[in-house]
């Protein structure tokens, strides 16, 4: 498999749960759509503790909550806001869906943003 297609399964699956849980209203739909979420979100955590420097280093400390509870709560709440957004006929939810979903896709990012190595190469000194 390349590198791009495999880099990018994580993406897939959780697009693909979150473009089905979009379009499609049925039981057996929102239960694939939530499986390729479930897939996808696993993947992405797997990975990026991985590859986390700083993991290894430091121990890491979720609060109270244990380690997959933190690591998917992102995408529980961004599954949660579209779902609401979707499969909800009370216009009094869709603000409350709304800022579940903003809130957990811009969680994900962060932990996205503050997970990725570091590719800066220090300059090295040359003396004389």
């Amino acid at each position: 498999m390349s590198q791009r297609v495999y880099e990018s399964l994580p993406y897939l699956y959780l697009g693909l749960g979150i473009a089905i849980l979009c379009s499609v209203k049925n039981p057996y739909a929102l239960s694939s759509a939530l499986l390729f979420i479930l897939a996808g979100a696993v993947v992405w955590v797997v990975r990026s503790e991985h590859r986390r420097i700083r993991h290894r280093l430091t121990p890491q400390s979720h609060g109270s909550l244990p380690f997959w509870c933190y690591e998917l709560l992102p995408f529980s709440s961004l599954t949660l806001g579209l779902s609401l957004l979707v499969y909800s006929e009370n216009m009094l939810m869709y603000p409350s869906a709304v800022v579940l979903a903003v809130i957990g896709f811009q969680v994900w990012v962060m932990r996205a943003l503050q997970r990725r190595p570091s590719h800066h190469v220090t300059p090295k000194r040359v003396s004389g």
